[in-house]
């Protein structure tokens, strides 16, 4: 259902008819098959509808997203001790201390874990850690967000690729039971409309050219990654262990509006995305040959 504020706009007639188009390119673009694929479906569906109603537009547009483009030349990037002894404690104190209702439980089905989303102390360490991160990825970084993830005995991480608010992501490992490798591919370009709904996991594994790599991350360590442009997952954990993780994401500073796709409106000043940029924000379902797609917010 449409928000009311979509609605008291569609009374205009060149509003209706953006929207109109923008609904039709939503419906020709679908859900890519991994886990936060949006923002690159929401760029492949912007570039449908400006080819649609505004082709002359599609040129800037699409060079627009040149800053926040994989970088072909990133790099893996370990860093033996993140903090120091008293920080990596009370790091451990803050999660022996949660709460089973101050996490989310909505990722223990799909990947075993509970998570949780910018926990004040951690957001705080996160914005310490700003210059450290950004000498290490060559450019300075703005922070995009962080979350914990405590993943238990049935703890997994698909193949799959980020978006662009987490370009760079610090895998930080608090602690665990086991060596559980994270596996990366070599940095790639972003897949186009038809790649990825043709898409499947295991042609990406058997592609020798992705020369994927494996790394532990040890207790107190972790290591930078662009995981926006690689491929990146973990295989089921052994049984019977666990790992708890902190992410801190990271994305070029400048570039607030451009990783978010409901902003892109305002930051290209084309008032002609607004209608779609709406749809973006709001999140939307439709139905479509018998099949229900589910919702997909803007985070």
């Amino acid at each position: 259902m449409l928000s009311p504020e979509i609605r008291e706009k569609l009374k205009d007639e060149t509003y209706l008819t953006r929207h109109l188009a923008a609904m039709a390119a939503l419906r020709k673009i679908r859900n890519a098959p991994w886990y936060d694929a949006h923002f690159l479906r929401f760029y492949e569906v912007a570039q449908h509808y400006l080819s649609a109603i505004a082709p002359e537009k599609l040129g800037t547009f699409v060079a627009g997203f040149d800053p926040i483009r994989p970088d072909r030349n990133c790099t893996l990037e370990p860093v033996a001790r993140l903090f120091d002894e008293d920080t990596r404690d009370e790091i451990k104190q803050v999660v022996t201390n949660l709460t089973p209702a101050q996490l989310e439980s909505h990722e223990e089905d799909g990947f075993g874990r509970a998570i949780l989303h910018d926990h004040p102390f951690f957001s705080q360490l996160q914005q310490q850690i700003i210059p450290l991160v950004s000498d290490l990825a060559g450019r300075e970084l703005a922070i995009g967000y962080n979350f914990l993830c405590l993943y238990g005995d049935q703890g997994r991480c698909d193949l799959h690729m980020d978006e662009p608010r987490s370009m760079y992501t610090l895998d930080y490992c608090i602690d665990q039971s086991v060596d559980w490798p994270i596996h990366f591919s070599d940095c790639v370009d972003w897949p186009d409309a038809h790649q990825m709904q043709s898409w499947t996991p295991q042609q990406v594994l058997d592609d020798p050219q992705l020369g994927f790599a494996s790394r532990v991350i040890e207790p107190g360590s972790a290591i930078l990654f662009t995981g926006s442009s690689q491929w990146h997952y973990r295989d089921p954990i052994p049984a019977g262990n666990f790992c708890q993780l902190l992410f801190f994401h990271f994305y070029p500073a400048g570039y607030e509006q451009l990783v978010k796709p409901a902003l892109w409106h305002s930051y290209f000043d084309m008032p002609l995305l607004e209608p779609l940029c709406d749809l973006f924000e709001q999140g939307y379902r439709t139905v479509q040959e018998g099949r229900q797609e589910p919702e997909s917010a803007v985070r």
